[in-house]
């Protein structure tokens, strides 16, 4: 992943500013979330709220002002996860495919065996090869009914921002290619996990 963090400070006990090396949002002036659903077109916030401990993100063109809870983790914990969401939230757009595949363009999948095609070299090419920088895998199990699962291996299985990784990073990035797609499903056995890139909550 290219990540997007040059700098951050402290603003208080419970205020962090994370400073990006791009704007962050698309509308001019601050914009403050407090709920997930509110994020929807604004993917940096919505992948900071996902991080557990996190109850408030305000953005304004490259700074990230968040507000955590005070009965949550402290801030050397959620520094380095806040900082990876970022990261998550901008996964590369998958390219289109090549022309081995059945569909000319990722937005033409319109049945189970052209989107398993297309998430096959897409997973290949573009999306492990970002996830292996954090010791992590992630195999195509099936496609089924247009939902693509998934199964999550090395530093991604048990790890605490695991669904930061599939929500705002795998499955944000492969809905912008394929436009039919109808969700991913992840069948991962996360408690079974030795060597996660986060520690889960729960450890």
């Amino acid at each position: 992943m290219t990540a997007p963090i040059i700098a951050h400070e402290p603003v208080d006990e419970l205020r962090h500013k994370f400073i990006a090396d791009r704007r962050l949002a698309l509308q001019d002036g601050p914009r403050k979330f407090t709920e997930i659903e509110q994020a929807g077109d604004t993917p940096a916030a919505e992948a900071v709220l996902a991080v557990d401990g996190v109850c408030e993100v305000v953005i304004d063109g490259p700074e990230v002002t968040v507000v955590r809870d005070p009965s949550g983790p402290a801030w050397h914990h959620l520094v380095p996860r806040i900082e990876y969401a970022l990261t998550a939230a901008f996964m590369p757009v998958p390219s289109a495919p090549g022309p081995a595949t059945k569909a000319s363009t990722a937005g033409e999948a319109d049945d189970d065996e052209t989107i398993y095609d297309l998430v096959v070299g897409i997973f290949r090419d573009q999306i492990n090869p970002i996830v292996a920088q954090h010791g992590g895998t992630i195999d195509l199990v099936d496609v089924q009914d247009a939902t693509v699962v998934v199964r999550m291996s090395g530093g991604c299985q048990g790890c605490g921002m695991a669904n930061v990784t599939l929500r705002q990073g795998i499955e944000a990035s492969l809905r912008r290619a394929i436009p039919t797609l109808a969700g991913v499903r992840d069948v991962t056995d996360h408690t079974s996990g030795n060597n996660p890139y986060f520690a889960s909550a729960g450890k």
